[in-house]
């Protein structure tokens, strides 16, 4: 099965043996061998090419996920925490959280664990991590039911700020129903809608989050709401500092927006996996302290 998996992924018997460290011999005997004990032809071999058949090609997308899920477990077995080894991809958004939080601890990670590749896309998009092959994401929010498995990092909430001279030029803000008079600079980031969901004991309230102003990026969405362009929602431990400066001021403190954590989240398939451990374990050690 690995030497046919080889064979299909690397395109060719010679591609695959070099994969594998073994000869084309053996590759190609290996292959002759399943085909025979399967009563199938899996490939249509020409001197020139080589392709899968149609049950060749049902084969290997069958065969792949468990050959992973096989070596996932062998980590799992054969390695200490220590030697944890190999690629880690991971998904993370951008900005100014990564750049804070996450870049310091991915330092300290690679130094402590140098036989571990680190493979990081930035990106505020929603990414599959299953479908797009990542081993790990970070999400902040209000996590949405999946099958994923997720450790909780941290706490954290939407916070509703503006800027002090942005709020002695406008109204004072009583209660949330009152932002519609407001300007609103608006995080396209968090999913869930156009709306802001206030809630204060039994009081539910909804906003629509409407703005001039409307920006993917919470640092942007920080400066626009320091640079006085309005009333916007940021993440607690990101203007946590401004506060207590007094170069924002939080509005309507005893209702709550929206409150969740940091988490990490990965496959059921990931959760053997001595890297995506590691990194997890580290990353709840190490982040925010």
């Amino acid at each position: 099965m690995q030497a046919y998996c080889a064979v299909v992924k690397e395109g060719g018997f010679s591609a695959a043996a070099r994969k594998l460290g073994i000869s084309k011999v053996v590759v190609s005997r290996a292959v002759s061998a399943l085909e025979s004990e399967l009563g199938i032809r899996l490939l249509h071999r020409t001197t020139r090419q080589m392709s899968t058949t149609e049950e060749g090609q049902a084969y290997f997308e069958r065969c792949a996920p468990l050959l992973e899920e096989f070596q996932l477990l062998d980590d799992a077995i054969k390695f200490e925490h220590a030697n944890a080894k190999g690629k880690l991809r991971l998904a993370v958004p951008s900005e100014a959280f990564s750049q804070q939080y996450l870049t310091p601890v991915w330092i300290k990670f690679a130094q402590a664990y140098p036989d571990i590749e680190l493979d990081i896309m930035m990106s505020d998009r929603y990414i599959d991590i299953v479908e797009e092959g990542y081993d790990a994401a970070i999400r902040i929010g209000k996590l949405q039911d999946s099958s994923l498995i997720a450790k909780k990092i941290a706490d954290m909430e939407l916070v509703l700020c503006a800027s002090p001279d942005y709020l002695k030029q406008h109204a004072t803000i009583d209660h949330p129903e009152q932002l519609s008079e407001h300007q609103l600079v608006v995080d396209s980031n968090f999913r869930g809608g156009q709306s802001w969901s206030f809630t204060k004991g039994r009081e539910e309230v909804s906003v629509r989050a409407s703005g001039k102003i409307r920006v993917n990026s919470t640092l942007a969405v920080s400066s626009f709401i320091q640079s006085g362009f309005g009333i916007g929602t940021c993440l607690s431990f990101l203007v946590e500092d401004k506060i207590n400066s007094g170069e924002l001021v939080r509005l309507l403190p005893e209702w709550n927006l929206m409150q969740g954590g940091v988490y990490i989240v990965y496959s059921h398939r990931k959760h053997l996996s001595n890297k995506v451990q590691v990194f997890s374990q580290f990353l709840a050690d190490n982040c925010f302290k």
